[in-house]
């Protein structure tokens, strides 16, 4: 089967896209898997508080340095990599903070969990209850 850009794809269960996955291997889950064995796996995934905690603290520190900083420098050009840094860590590492303590993986510990999850929530301007329950 030739597929040309202009090609009109047919996503139903039934349709010629879903016969051409079958046949390629695409449709089930054998095309990926990690070679990694069960084991190690399982002890890879375990999870400790520990780690969380440490990159929690190291974030949050360096939040309030970039912008101790853009205080510091604030009326010069100088301030310009405290801005930057400040809005990196503001907003993408929120967004991960908020994804991993969303689904309660970040932190071995519920409420912990619960804060961090609380806290990037507000720092993303989402509502943390709706977005559990949607992302669920």
């Amino acid at each position: 089967m030739t597929r040309t850009a202009s090609a009109k794809r047919d996503y139903s269960l039934v349709g010629e896209s879903t016969r051409h996955a079958i046949e390629t291997g695409l449709a089930s889950a054998e095309w990926y898997h990690t070679d990694v064995p069960r084991k190690v796996m399982k002890e890879l995934m375990q999870r400790s508080d520990g780690p969380a905690i440490r990159d929690t603290i190291i974030w949050i520190a360096a939040i309030l340095g970039s912008a101790g900083g853009i205080v510091w420098f604030w009326g010069t050009w100088w301030v310009v990599p405290f801005l930057f840094v400040y809005g990196v860590l503001y907003g993408s590492s929120s967004d991960s903070r908020w994804h991993e303590c969303g689904h309660g993986t970040a932190f071995r510990t519920r409420w912990m969990n619960d804060v961090v999850y609380h806290i990037a929530s507000f720092m993303l301007m989402r509502n943390p209850v709706q977005w559990r329950w949607s992302h669920a």
